[in-house]
């Protein structure tokens, strides 16, 4: 087996513009980038063998730059989308680095559909490995995501996305953001036969982000409107759920609020997300109460 240090010195040389007399009798500038970025790549395959991430991804970072001044964007990119995946495990930021530099190129090229997958690894980078700093691109990087595949007519993969940049919105306490999305998905959804069962989520979120937001008004309203939209979902537990808990809202109810969830969380589990939104509306129901005192 190559030492990949050698291949990397090879592609150095390649690599290296030629100056003074010997550029006369050089070969094609192009073809020389062109057999760099090979022996880069040779080399970054071997790192990968060896385990070696982080040299791999800076040896295909190499390649993509002769790649790029051998005029062949397309293969750059391709080899960029090799190094987020070299980079992945040991260096995220790294790993996103040049994700977003290979998105650029995609959508560049019209690849719309491309850009919108990598666009979500994107996020997903950024919401699990970089949420300290991160988790306010990963909201924007889902949400482009889910215009990418919608200019691409990919509207399941486009309400997915559009939902995942909701979540995060509200775990942010962007309320109002979140409803926003998760009502347009559900509006979009209604006459999709695929996508229409999922409207009795969509509602319920947007609802509980109107509650966690302190707004009855708008909260009423919006179960109102969802009524209408679909009357299947005022036979749901959701919605009998969320009437009881306006009621306890309005009468400052702690206990109310407890005991109706209580009996909803005997039938259907509440996951992180719906249990973190409800405490947030156990908070204000106190508030007020604290308010009346």
């Amino acid at each position: 087996m190559y030492d990949p240090q050698l291949l990397v010195a090879q592609a150095d040389k390649k690599a290296t513009p030629l100056t003074g007399f010997s550029r006369f009798f050089a070969t094609d500038s192009n073809y020389r980038y062109e057999e760099a970025a090979d022996l880069y790549i040779q080399a970054a395959n071997l790192y990968r063998l060896q385990k070696q991430g982080i040299m791999a991804g800076r040896t295909f970072e190499k390649a993509s730059s002769c790649q790029f001044q051998a005029d062949s964007n397309d293969e750059a990119a391709n080899t960029l989308i090799e190094a987020f995946k070299s980079y992945r495990k040991d260096s995220p930021s790294d790993s996103a680095r040049v994700l977003n530099q290979a998105i650029t190129i995609f959508i560049q090229k019209g690849q719309f559909r491309r850009a919108a997958n990598f666009k979500m690894d994107l996020a997903s980078i950024y919401e699990t490995d970089l949420s300290d700093t991160k988790i306010f691109d990963a909201i924007k990087a889902y949400q482009e995501a889910g215009d990418w595949y919608s200019n691409d007519q990919a509207e399941a993969l486009s309400n997915k996305a559009y939902i995942k940049a909701a979540d995060l919105n509200a775990v942010m306490e962007n309320y109002l953001e979140a409803a926003s999305l998760y009502e347009s998905v559900a509006k979009k959804s209604l006459n999709n036969n695929l996508s229409k069962w999922s409207l009795k989520d969509y509602f319920f979120k947007a609802v509980l982000c109107y509650m966690a937001s302190n707004d009855i008004v708008a909260t009423e309203k919006a179960l109102n409107a969802f009524a209408n939209w679909d009357s299947n979902f005022q036979t749901t537990r959701e919605f009998q759920l969320l009437n009881d808990i306006i009621i306890s809202i309005k009468e400052n109810d702690q206990q109310l609020f407890t005991d109706k969830l209580y009996e909803y969380d005997q039938f259907s589990k509440l996951d992180k997300w719906k249990t973190s939104i409800f405490l947030k509306i156990k908070t204000l129901i106190s508030e007020a109460d604290d308010d009346i005192l």
